[in-house]
């Protein structure tokens, strides 16, 4: 087995190069190297098509063809080693770890890919699973057919899917509010906690529903509005709400209690 670490690039949210962020004294890329090296030796780095391949901390894997999405590290992976096993993991998931990827390594005969569930939505997660051989020549036609979207090509799979131990081990950092979650969960240890959760406007027209009783394991109101937002899969992006708690509008950061109540609130007009 080979693991493939997943570089990802520039977040116009985030403001920066997300493998350079550093978190707790090391860089993302540097976490998700040494994660990955604490299951096989043999530990590689997706990079860009016109990547020269220096100053890596790791040899690198370039893409085949310009911008062909995050499944062009996987195709590239194969192309230079088709009989191995490739373990990707993203490079954005900071709360990965070795205990959750040891239990993708238990792969049920027959499969193309042992993938993690993700907890809060229980949808198949194509960037942190183990895919075998067999996924190869099905990478292939799928890349004939111009398709480039990872999720659709996992869900085509046999698969043998696992549920992390870590209720927070799929959280991905894709803007600043991110962090406040990051940082609450590595303060404290994870507690379940029995919220209601108000929605108002468009929102409660997506999530059918006006208001709901749910047991989280977040710790801030950030992380509470990323489980709705995959539990429903709002159309709105986080800029676009603003949550409250007692008629109050709260900061993105408030720690989440039991027995909150929190209402979110897209823009009633223009948006």
């Amino acid at each position: 087995m080979k693991a493939l670490i997943l570089r990802g690039g520039q977040s116009s949210r985030m403001g920066s190069d997300k493998p350079s962020l550093s978190l707790r004294g090391e860089t993302l890329l540097d976490r998700q190297v040494n994660l990955a090296h604490s299951i096989t030796p043999d530990v590689f780095l997706s990079v860009a098509f016109s990547d020269k391949g220096k100053g890596h901390p790791v040899p690198a894997i370039p893409d085949l063809e310009e911008s062909p999405g995050p499944l062009g590290g996987l195709q590239s992976a194969f192309a230079q080693d088709p009989d191995s096993s490739w373990l990707l993991i993203a490079c954005d998931l900071p709360r990965l770890s070795q205990r959750d990827l040891i239990r993708l390594l238990d792969t049920r005969e027959g499969t193309d890919v042992s993938c993690f569930l993700n907890p809060i939505d229980g949808v198949p997660e194509p960037l942190a699973a183990l895919y075998h051989p067999s996924a190869a020549p099905k990478l292939e036609a799928y890349f004939q057919g111009k398709n480039r979207c990872a999720r659709r090509f996992l869900q085509g799979l046999c698969r043998n899917e696992v549920k992390p131990l870590d209720p927070q081990a799929l959280l991905n950092l894709n803007c600043p509010e991110h962090l406040f979650e990051f940082e609450a969960l590595h303060r404290e240890k994870i507690t379940f906690k029995e919220v209601e959760v108000e929605y108002f406007a468009k929102l409660s027209a997506e999530a059918s529903c006006d208001r709901e009783q749910l047991r989280t394991s977040a710790a801030t109101v950030v992380g509470l509005w990323e489980e709705v937002r995959l539990r429903h899969h709002f159309s709105l992006e986080l800029p676009q709400i603003k949550p409250a708690r007692d008629n109050e509008f709260i900061p993105w950061d408030t720690p989440l209690r039991d027995n909150d109540a929190i209402s979110f609130m897209p823009p009633f007009a223009g948006g």
